[in-house]
């Protein structure tokens, strides 16, 4: 594991070995742990709110770089984790386990096309996933009703796609009460995938990249 300031956040980045060793012993434990993905957006957006960098730097256990232009824009040469994340090794091998041990899942979004881009990402990677549940809620405040639902299937891990800090409000709350083992918090600009597996970036994509780089300057 490393540690990083970029925008004045402290962010744990750990490889593909330790982070998946992490989870693989979060399957064991009783109470859910968080492995929280970082886009631009979302560290664009914790640079200005206090409850958010909170969440980034010690409510996640495992927090994973999402793009690796975050490392070149903030001046951070990791040469061989961006080649991780450019494949995104960790969720191809965190799937891959999944689906060996058959372990149950979750599938958690605010809309129907990100469920849709959900299932197809994770199909793309591994084809046997015990889906146990889904949810799709645009009212994500609704926490003990989305809590209920998961609980009744008692999944191993519940892959969330949840936007901002309102997605971040939830899981912390949410978590206390929830019956899985690990909650992997996934962003929707990593929806859409290559077929090598690396994250597609639209427009928008590059227009958060120009902004974000602009912004990580400022902390140099």
């Amino acid at each position: 594991m490393k540690t990083y300031d970029i925008l004045g956040i402290s962010i744990k980045d750990h490889s593909v070995r330790e982070a998946l060793h992490l989870t693989r012993e979060y399957l064991s434990y009783n109470s859910p742990s968080v492995v929280y993905f970082l886009t631009k957006d979302e560290l664009l957006a914790a640079s200005d709110s206090e409850e958010y960098r909170t969440f980034i730097e010690e409510e996640a256990d495992v927090t994973m770089i999402a793009t690796s232009d975050i490392f070149k824009a903030a001046n951070v040469e990791e040469k061989g984790r961006a080649r991780e994340i450019d494949r995104n090794l960790y969720l191809k091998g965190l799937l891959r386990l999944l689906s060996r041990e058959r372990r149950r899942i979750y599938l958690l979004t605010q809309t129907a096309a990100h469920m849709s881009d959900l299932k197809n990402l994770l199909g793309t990677f591994e084809s046997a996933l015990q889906i146990a549940g889904t949810c799709e809620t645009a009212d994500i405040s609704a926490a003990e009703d989305v809590t209920n639902d998961i609980n009744t299937v008692t999944p191993y891990v519940v892959f969330a796609v949840l936007t901002g800090k309102e997605g971040v409000d939830f899981i912390s709350t949410a978590k206390k009460f929830m019956n899985a083992r690990v909650v992997v918090m996934l962003q929707p600009e990593m929806l859409k995938v290559r077929e090598d597996g690396s994250v597609k970036q639209g427009f928008m994509a590059r227009l958060s990249g120009r902004l974000f780089k602009r912004v990580a300057g400022r902390y140099r």
